[in-house]
């Protein structure tokens, strides 16, 4: 039985098939982005990775970021990571 949260992509450049793991997802500017990590045997070669969702009518397709908009997105993602850390540990105390 296949993880549901588990996507195999082909690299168009080399044509390498990388696995990635679905772990979340977030909403800016009116779009959806999907947020994974890189399959690997090594944890040193684990990367994050976050493709933009499109919606087709019935599919959702997965894009690249544009490349300008990289760092953006990657500090959007982080920004709203460490604000929910920041909400877990006013609830704890």
């Amino acid at each position: 039985m296949a993880d549901e949260n588990i996507i195999t992509m082909v690299d168009e450049e080399t044509g390498d098939e990388v696995q990635l793991q679905l772990i979340d997802g977030f909403e800016k500017d009116d779009r959806n982005f999907a947020v994974f990590l890189t399959l690997a045997e090594n944890d040193e070669d684990v990367e994050l990775v976050i493709l933009e969702e499109i919606d087709e009518g019935e599919d959702v397709l997965l894009q690249s970021l544009e490349e300008g908009e990289e760092d953006e997105i990657f500090d959007y993602y982080d920004a709203l990571c460490e604000a929910e850390l920041e909400d877990e540990d006013e609830s704890e105390a």
